[in-house]
């Protein structure tokens, strides 16, 4: 209670040096909370930019003409998955099964099969429209192409030709081909999850309709590859956009070439649609870049000055302290008065500056805590090391100097 008595007290005789000390901290603190807003705004900026732009990546044929009906290898799609620098968007695989049922056609002349069609999501029932596929209960749009159970929609037709009712299973062998090429897989019993009448006609013809991670388990577990005729992915981080091109180029997948054949169906290349991005993102990152590059050094040099003005406050009152240390009172009682002189004010400049700066920015307090405390502790630090400096000289001579 006598401590903050005397602390007040003294801060009141002394009142033009706790301003300076009040004016020095709203002033260096006033000068870091800014240069952190300055830096919040750029992030900002390229957060903003980020979500204004849907950055994905598309497979296409060489020439960039096409993304449909390709020849895609399904290994190089886990590789990127499984690299996060990328997130599945929309696949389509086309593949064939048989079922021993009059709906088995030939194939190439030597095989009879239906189509089977493959995708990650039920957008292509969306484009024929809303009454376009009927999930049975217990499955719907989301459930269905999200997981690799052993399910299956089939066509409304040949649902009602095998006389199938809701939740029945099918018994069926699988194929995939290649370049004209038929390789034949195993037999597999899939549960029948819905019905649909139609798809839009880039898809049509299709007997049965498959999640693509369903298609993927069952074919990998019977040593086949599956190969995506249509394939893009989303990119979520554009800090991902760089690692990104140089996983495609490890994998040999290859930018776009339109000088080469623009018939060509294998799709070992890919584009980005990053080029609008880059050019709007691209001063803000080279400001932003500056600035983080420079925040050190800024907040050194705020730490620094604090850490000098406070010395110099406390040395210009070391006949006091000589004083004070003839009439008896403690080192720790003389330090620990002259450090609270110290803190009251600059704890108060940072306060003000702190909201001040915090409303002009209208960022959120929090976001400049950081800051002001190293502010803070380096004005302290510079207090307590003139303090602990004047107790440890010789009280004699200074107050004879004084004389």
């Amino acid at each position: 209670m006598f401590f903050c008595k005397d602390l007040f007290r003294s801060l009141a005789r002394h009142s033009r040096k706790g301003l300076l000390a009040l004016a020095v901290a709203v002033g260096l603190s006033a000068m870091l909370f800014l240069f952190a807003g300055a830096v919040a705004s750029y992030q900002g900026e390229l957060d903003r930019l980020e979500e204004d732009y849907d950055l994905t990546l598309t497979f296409t044929n060489v020439a960039g003409t096409s993304t449909r009906n390709l020849i895609i290898y399904d290994d190089r799609l886990q590789a990127i998955e499984e690299s996060g620098l990328a997130e599945p968007g929309f696949y389509r695989a086309t593949s064939f099964f048989s079922d021993g049922t009059e709906d088995d056609a030939a194939f190439l002349g030597n095989w009879w099969v239906q189509t089977v069609e493959a995708f990650t999501d039920g957008s292509p029932f969306e484009e024929a429209g809303a009454d376009a596929v009927t999930y049975f209960d217990g499955y719907d749009g989301e459930s269905f192409f999200q997981g690799e159970e052993a399910v299956c929609l089939l066509e409304e037709g040949k649902f009602q030709r095998m006389g199938l009712s809701p939740g029945d299973s099918i018994t069926v062998v699988l194929y995939t081909s290649r370049a004209g090429q038929v390789f034949r897989g195993e037999e597999t019993t899939l549960t029948v999850a819905g019905t649909y009448r139609e798809l839009p006609p880039a898809y049509a013809g299709a007997n049965m309709v498959c999640s693509y991670w369903t298609m993927r388990r069952e074919l990998k577990a019977m040593k086949l590859n599956l190969w995506p005729s249509q394939a893009s992915m989303a990119i979520t981080d554009p800090d991902n956009l760089n690692p990104l091109k140089e996983e495609l180029q490890e994998l040999g997948i290859n930018p776009v070439d339109r000088t080469l054949n623009s018939f060509a169906e294998y799709g070992r290349t890919a584009v980005i649609n990053d080029s609008l991005y880059i050019a709007s993102a691209e001063p803000t990152l080279r400001s932003l870049s500056l600035l983080q590059a420079l925040w050190p050094g800024v907040l050194a040099a705020a730490a620094l000055i604090a850490l000098l003005a406070s010395y110099l406050l406390i040395q210009s009152r070391r006949q006091e302290i000589a004083l004070q240390r003839s009439l008896g009172v403690s080192r720790g009682r003389i330090f620990f008065l002259f450090l609270g002189e110290s803190a009251i004010p600059a704890l108060v400049g940072v306060g003000i500056s702190l909201i001040g700066c915090g409303l002009a920015l209208g960022l959120p307090l929090t976001s400049l805590l950081l800051p002001g405390l190293g502010f803070f502790c380096a004005f302290l630090l510079g207090s307590a090391a003139a303090v602990l400096l004047l107790l440890g000289g010789d009280v004699l001579a200074v107050l004879a100097a004084a004389d």
